[in-house]
């Protein structure tokens, strides 16, 4: 067997191995299978940039993913995705991939490590004392006017919110540093191999 050969049966299992991975991810050929999707299968199929795994298009998608999937908006996720993949020109694939690590068993150690690292974070660099869950929740109980249980119940949402999303951001961009990191290793190793087996 020959270089070229070599190189071309490597090349295709990676393709086999990538294509397992996205089996049920939004792919070219089957977006206008998709509820929402489908409506816009023709558009989505003439950008490119939503189907390229070059580091261009993934290191983007891979950022965004990471910090979406943090966030507290479980539910909305996906279609948030695809108006992020067509806002920072990213990898459809990958950005819908990722929204899939915060699943109803996975999001309570999540929010709870978003609430931690927010909380931390605020009360570093804050200029007010944000008061934790369990006082805010203290307070509302102790109540006993019904105008006042709601704007304490009120108080207390927006602190969960404002703190699990603000840990949500800052792990989730570390998150999609380290994975573009290894993605950009990969890729220009690929790459390395490729033109190394070309010349």
């Amino acid at each position: 067997m020959t270089k070229d050969d070599n190189l071309k049966k490597n090349r295709l299992n990676r393709i086999r191995w990538i294509k397992k991975i996205f089996k049920y991810m939004p792919r070219k050929a089957t977006i206008h299978k998709y509820p929402i999707l489908g409506r816009f299968a023709d558009s989505a199929r003439k950008r490119a940039y939503l189907w390229s795994f070059r580091t261009t298009e993934a290191v983007p998608a891979l950022y965004a993913g990471w910090v979406l999937t943090m966030l507290p908006v479980m539910g909305g996720q996906i279609p948030i995705a695809c108006i992020m993949a067509l806002l920072f020109r990213a990898n459809i694939m990958i950005l819908v991939a990722l929204q899939f690590v915060s699943t109803p068993f996975t999001v309570p150690f999540l929010w709870w490590l978003d609430y931690k690292v927010g909380y931390f974070i605020t009360n570093l660099f804050g200029t007010e004392h944000i008061k934790s869950i369990e006082q805010s929740y203290s307070k509302l109980s102790l109540s006993t006017n019904s105008l006042s249980d709601m704007m304490h119940g009120g108080e207390l949402a927006f602190r969960c919110f404002s703190t699990i999303s603000l840990g949500g951001m800052i792990l989730g961009y570390i998150t999609g540093w380290i994975s573009s990191c290894i993605y950009e290793y990969y890729a220009n190793k690929f790459s390395t191999n490729f033109k190394h087996h070309r010349s």
